[in-house]
């Protein structure tokens, strides 16, 4: 029997293999699982027989968020799986079919499973609106602003320079009433997966439920369909609201993020 290990590195170790790994996706991955969760997760190199055979990530809640072995190796999905657990490196995994090998392992060593968010691709089909709204590209001046925005109402405290990152990418809009910020957008060109554009929209709470959200859901996809990008965005299971503006506005659920427990 090989003896696996697993030796904690950083994500820049493990680069070339996720790029591997993206290449097998029969689903885009979720940007706010990418770029808050699983960047903020613990990489390991995976090792049997001294070669590098993949690497996983792994939360501070034991949570593994991904898993990759090369395609020699795949047959030791389950095994792997199985000696993570032995080793109490992880509890449970929040994972997406997107990758079936790595998913379908983990099922098989579930105790139970619950749906956590909702992952939507769009049917590229640009949908116009009679009513078009004014929406406007978030310029610096603006950032401080914006900031406080999302703490007030998405409870998102900015604390990373997540703002200004999307300013100075110009990915990020906002419509204005009488100068108060009534609804704003991102529209985030992804880096790892070039054919994609992230979809985000956090409505004034004094603004709900007058259908803002689906609007601007509208016009974020015509933007990003017009860069040649596919339009992608999630909601969680309990956001029934944010469901129906993003099915609305076009889009179709293309896979699910499932917790997967295994104690």
């Amino acid at each position: 029997m090989h003896k696996i290990h697993f030796l904690k590195t950083d994500s820049n170790s493990i680069s070339q293999l996720r790029t591997q790994l993206y290449k097998s996706f029969v689903a885009p991955l979720d940007s706010m699982w990418q770029d808050l969760y699983i960047a903020s997760s613990q990489a390991y190199t995976i090792e049997k027989d001294s070669q590098n055979i993949g690497y996983c990530c792994v939360d501070d809640k034991s949570a593994l968020l991904q898993l990759f072995l090369n395609s020699n190796n795949r047959h030791l999905m389950r095994v792997v799986v199985k000696n993570l657990i032995d080793l109490k490196l992880i509890i449970s995994a929040s994972l997406s079919s997107i990758e079936p090998v790595s998913f379908n392992a983990c099922l098989f060593h579930s105790k139970s499973i619950t749906t956590n968010t909702l992952c939507y691709e769009h049917s590229n089909k640009i949908i116009n609106d009679k009513n078009m709204l004014h929406v406007e590209l978030v310029t610096p001046e603006y950032s401080s602003a914006i900031r406080s925005y999302y703490k007030e109402h998405v409870g998102f405290d900015d604390t990373f320079g997540y703002v200004d990152n999307l300013v100075s990418r110009k990915e990020l809009y906002m419509i204005l009433e009488n100068d108060t910020i009534v609804v704003t957008g991102e529209c985030r060109l992804s880096d790892t997966q070039i054919n994609f554009s992230d979809i985000g929209v956090a409505v004034n709470k004094d603004f709900r439920k007058q259908g803002l959200a689906t609007r601007m859901l509208k016009e974020l996809a015509k933007k990003a369909i017009e860069q040649n990008r596919n339009p992608i965005c999630s909601t969680t299971i309990d956001n029934i609201g944010s469901q129906k503006a993003i099915e609305k506005a076009g889009f179709y659920c293309s896979n699910i993020i499932f917790d997967i427990n295994f104690n």
